[in-house]
């Protein structure tokens, strides 16, 4: 009777095995595609020009099989307009067909003014902006950073100085910021042989912070922000970090097209999510307003502040100690790290 049961509890869980097996139908799902569409991306400051439009379709999408990148649009004819005031013509770069360059330093974005685009595709479909105001801006006060070690389990990222933003939110209601970080910071490659010695083996590289960090006053109003994290400046090696921070002016459609580009932007990525570059602005067909492009045009007050990071606290042989060679690539420095440069920005 034993010997029954035994072979009964060996036998049992293959049978619930083909059971379950065979009661499981395979799902098709459908595959999702859409067509290429207008993406836009353009901003008219209070900065003097150029001002630039960038100008795209998406390639044909298809959630089985992947469609091309962006494709440049090539040959429109692109014009702003100051609402009341003047219109001026963008230029196609030569080099880079995707942007529209407008080049006239006459016409500079007003604080009070709206900004409208115009676009003419070749095959004559034109496109418009919804009006766009250009808003006030408060100050930066300043900007600084603070040194911050690195996670010793997380031996692929550096250590890094965050750079943070003090500014004054004006006591009017309805403010909306957007800020955005740059700057260069020190690399270090094995250099490549020239002569006797080597050559080339520090560089400065670019970096940059979020596009889309985005505030509303509404919690704020006319109270300091403090402590505003804006970028992480990566510290590869020692030297001197120069960083530029910039804050925006938005109005309340940009600053919902920002965070709903941010929420695209955290997205994990699953069969069941948006398709990508799903994000529609103020762009729209001149004929059928319920054509719309994708992207935001936008006009915004610029108020801009620069830091140089001595880094003298920094030891050359403690970071590569510390660091080993993850952080440095054989080669000519600034061939081998995007955009690097031999020397550092000039004028800083």
């Amino acid at each position: 009777m034993s010997a029954i049961l035994r072979s009964a509890r060996t036998v049992l869980p293959f049978l619930l095995f083909l059971i379950c097996f065979g009661c499981v139908d395979e799902v098709q799902l459908p595959a999702r595609s859409v067509e290429s569409r207008l993406v836009v991306e353009g901003l008219v400051t209070n900065e003097k020009p150029p001002y630039t439009v960038k100008l795209t379709f998406t390639g044909e999408y298809n959630s089985l099989i992947y469609g091309q990148a962006e494709i440049p649009v090539n040959g429109a004819d692109v014009s702003i307009t100051e609402i009341g005031g003047r219109t001026v013509k963008l230029v196609q770069d030569a080099l880079t067909p995707a942007y529209y360059w407008m080049y006239d330093s006459t016409f500079t974005g007003k604080t009070g003014k709206s900004y409208q685009l115009k676009i003419t595709l070749p095959g004559g479909a034109t496109y418009i902006s919804e009006p766009e105001l250009l808003n006030p801006v408060a100050e930066i006060d300043r900007i600084y950073a603070e040194y911050r070690q690195r996670d010793d389990a997380k031996i692929d990222e550096p250590d890094h100085y965050e750079i943070l933003l003090d500014t004054k939110d004006p006591a009017t209601q309805g403010n909306y910021y957007r800020w955005s970080g740059y700057g260069y910071v020190p690399r270090l490659s094995t250099g490549e042989p020239i002569g006797m010695g080597y050559c080339c083996k520090w560089c400065w590289v670019p970096v940059y912070g979020s596009r889309s960090d985005v505030l509303s006053d509404v919690l704020v109003n006319g109270n300091s922000i403090s402590r505003r994290h804006i970028m992480a400046s990566p510290v590869y090696y020692a030297g001197r970090h120069y960083l530029e921070v910039r804050q925006y002016s938005l109005t309340k459609p940009a600053y919902q097209f920002w965070v709903k580009f941010e929420e695209q932007r955290k997205r994990n990525g699953s069969l069941f999510d948006p398709l990508p570059a799903s994000i529609e602005g103020n762009v729209h067909r001149e004929d059928d307003p319920n054509v719309l492009a994708l992207g935001y045009f936008g006009s915004s007050a610029v108020s801009k502040r620069r830091l140089t990071i001595p880094g003298d606290t920094l030891n050359a042989a403690r970071l590569e100690i510390k660091y080993g060679d993850v952080f440095v690539k054989d080669g000519n420095c600034q061939l081998i790290y995007s955009q690097g440069q031999l020397n550092p920005p000039a004028n800083w």
